[in-house]
């Protein structure tokens, strides 16, 4: 047991920057205690090299200060936090704190320094992050963090609904940190998160979108649909919007399962981008409004891209998304149902209709993926069209050919030289050529160009 501690420690122990390791020796010597803790332990722990070291002691911040010689800014001090620069890399160091009643459901009312690091561990959310670690004790673990880690289990420290009732942003921290480390939910912390969902009311938008945007960038898509999928009620917690969507049985040949879980299992299996991940699951949003059965007893969704493009906008715009990606997702979510049909003029068109090389190369992700969450017997249907189209656009991008007016070997300026004016005609002229280089009709050069350019006025 002695040499699977010392094995821990070690692999903490590599990583650990001498920037933190200068702060923790000078605490240290002045006769205060110091580790790191929380995520930084987690990801060390897991071999991977972490983003932040935050650490703890139990001196004060006036006490912290006179002990440590490098710069020091007054980060936090209501919470007891010192930020040390040592080298132009921030050090955040907190004393050990424990917190009182969180009335509003997301900040303590008051919080008092600790006299020892296990209450200070205590408060933290999930056994994963409530260890912490120095050279001479290693791991201190007193919650089971190292065994839930190894078992890929998330849990929480303590009562479940006392930890979600401090902080609702908990709940979504929950599933984030399922689907990006693979871990299972514990039951008593799944229980808790399912019935403590409404506290995500408390939380900002913007505090949201983050753990979304971290969620979205899980490397397993499987297991993040997965996660999705157990915590549906938590995530119309956040998108309300996507509600109707749940149990909707589609009635169609196309489609053997529920709207929702359709739009889940697209998202599982296109790349970890956030604009792609978040077209997919919306992507069918506009379907229950748009929901009309034929004669024949099979349902259409006439105009249901235009409505979930709407949705999205709406549901991304509130959630503080940045507005580079609601554009494209709303983009996305808009075009994904007009298949194209494979022609290199279909090809250009397509391009130009994208007007940006990796918009294309999502959208067409977005179909692939679409198709392949098709019941079986339709999923051949169009599969086999979308790879030979997906060969067409690649070979229309290595010709390098226009997929915008700017892309064209000519410009205003050309014509203005031969006698046009500025103004909506010049526009609709260059917009013509255009028309002629994306329909294959001529090249894109300039004399071919120019040959075919009107006379003003003409």
């Amino acid at each position: 047991m002695a040499e699977v501690h010392e094995a821990r420690s070690q692999s903490i122990v590599k990583r650990v920057p001498l920037s933190v390791r200068a702060v923790m020796e000078q605490l240290r010597a002045a006769g205060y205690e110091s580790f790191i803790v929380g995520g930084c332990v987690r990801d060390a722990l897991l071999g991977l090299e972490p983003h932040d070291w935050d650490m703890t002691t139990n001196a004060t911040p006036d006490q912290m200060k006179e002990a440590v010689s490098f710069h020091s800014i007054d980060t936090g001090l209501k919470h007891g936090t010192i930020t040390f620069v040592v080298e132009h890399e921030p050090i955040e160091v907190t004393t050990y704190r424990i917190e009182s009643m969180y009335s509003d459901g997301r900040h303590p009312d008051s919080v008092e320094f600790a006299a020892a690091l296990d209450e200070d561990l205590s408060r933290r959310d999930f056994t994963v992050n409530a260890m912490a670690w120095s050279d001479e004790l290693g791991v201190v673990d007193p919650f089971g963090g190292v065994v839930d880690l190894e078992n890929k289990v998330l849990r929480c420290v303590g009562d479940a609904n006392e930890r979600f009732s401090e902080d609702g942003l908990r709940v979504m921290r929950a599933l984030r940190f399922a689907s990006v480390y693979g871990f299972s939910v514990d039951e008593a912390t799944a229980l808790a998160a399912h019935n403590r969902k409404q506290m995500l009311s408390a939380v900002s938008e913007e505090r949201i979108c983050t753990e979304l945007t971290k969620m979205m960038a899980a490397p397993d898509g499987e297991h993040l649909a997965l996660i999705i999928k157990q915590f549906s009620d938590v995530m119309f917690q956040i998108m309300p919007e996507l509600a109707p969507t749940y149990g909707l049985d589609q009635e169609n040949p196309h489609h053997d399962r529920d709207c929702w879980t359709h739009m889940v299992d697209v998202m599982a299996q296109v790349e970890p981008d956030l604009v792609l991940r978040l077209a997919a699951l919306l992507h069918d949003a506009g379907k229950p409004a748009c929901k009309m059965k034929g004669e024949d007893g099979v349902a259409h969704y006439s105009g249901h891209a235009e409505e979930g493009a709407r949705i999205a906008e709406g549901l991304l715009r509130r959630l503080k998304f940045p507005r580079r990606v609601v554009e494209e997702v709303v983009f996305l979510v808009e075009q994904h149902d007009k298949w194209p049909s494979p022609t290199a003029k279909s090809a250009r068109r397509f391009l130009a209709r994208c007007g940006d090389e990796e918009l294309a190369r999502k959208l067409l992700a977005l179909m692939k993926a679409d198709r392949r969450s098709h019941a079986p017997e339709s999923v051949s249907e169009k599969a086999d069209e979308l790879e030979e189209f997906g060969a067409l656009v690649e070979a229309a991008l290595a010709e390098d050919a226009a997929f915008t007016v700017n892309d064209l070997e000519i410009s205003g300026r050309d014509l203005l030289m031969r006698g046009w004016k500025e103004g909506p005609a010049l526009g609709d002229e260059l917009q013509r050529l255009f028309d002629l280089v994306l329909s294959g009709s001529i090249p894109n050069e300039r004399e071919a160009l120019l040959s075919q350019a009107m006379e003003p006025g003409a």
